[in-house]
């Protein structure tokens, strides 16, 4: 049985459509993988600017109020004896 074209490149079609489907999965492919990476890189500068924010507001605290307390206590010492001295 013979095949009928008409010469207009319908023996061309299959190859077209091949190209196109695997183009088509390439693009997909390589917008995932971008839009992945664009995500991990803002969860972690997200979670690294909580971190961050968390652990200012601790230091903030903690250290000032430490500082405060050691500056109280040396005010309040008495200081020491002299050493030595004449008899």
């Amino acid at each position: 049985m013979e095949t009928m074209t008409c010469g207009c490149g319908e023996d061309r079609i299959p190859g077209v459509l091949a190209r196109g489907v695997v183009a088509l999965a390439l693009t997909g492919l390589t917008v995932m993988a971008v839009t992945a990476c664009l995500l991990a890189g803002v969860l972690w500068a997200f979670t690294r600017w909580r971190d961050r924010a968390r652990a200012e507001r601790e230091e903030s605290f903690f250290d000032g109020f430490g500082r405060w307390e050691e500056e109280r206590a040396e005010e309040r010492a008495e200081p020491p004896p002299p050493r030595g001295g004449g008899s």
